[in-house]
């Protein structure tokens, strides 16, 4: 099951690993990312979705510091399959979108990666 949230800039499936796709943003890292209410939004759309038994994960598409667009993906089933590789290949899907898009790992399962805030954008 895939959903996008916000301006649509990712079509991006990814899962595992989270530290490295979390980049600067990672918690305790010392850098925040600012989030729209609409990404906020899809990210508690998310949270219905997921489950002990069904795992996901949760990205966000960055331009000039703000999460401006979010996409999740998660196992409706128990017999769902990722991959690390399948991940670092999202990731180099997402900056397809170009120079000024940074890709996030928000959160995997239910656990949030990064320092974050909801602002008002």
């Amino acid at each position: 099951m895939l959903k996008v949230v916000g301006a649509a800039l990712l079509t991006v499936l990814l899962a595992a690993c989270a530290s490295p796709l979390s980049g600067d943003y990672a918690k305790g890292k010392g850098k925040t990312l600012s989030i729209s209410k609409e990404v906020w939004s899809g990210y508690q759309e998310y949270l219905t979705k997921i489950s002990g038994t069904n795992p996901g994960f949760f990205v966000v598409a960055v331009v000039d510091g703000v999460g401006v667009g979010g996409n999740y993906q998660y196992c409706p089933g128990t017999s769902c399959y990722t991959t690390g590789a399948a991940a670092s290949n999202m990731v180099n899907q997402c900056r397809g979108y170009g120079p000024d898009v940074e890709c996030i790992l928000f959160a995997q399962r239910n656990e949030i990666l990064v320092d974050y805030k909801v602002v008002n954008e």
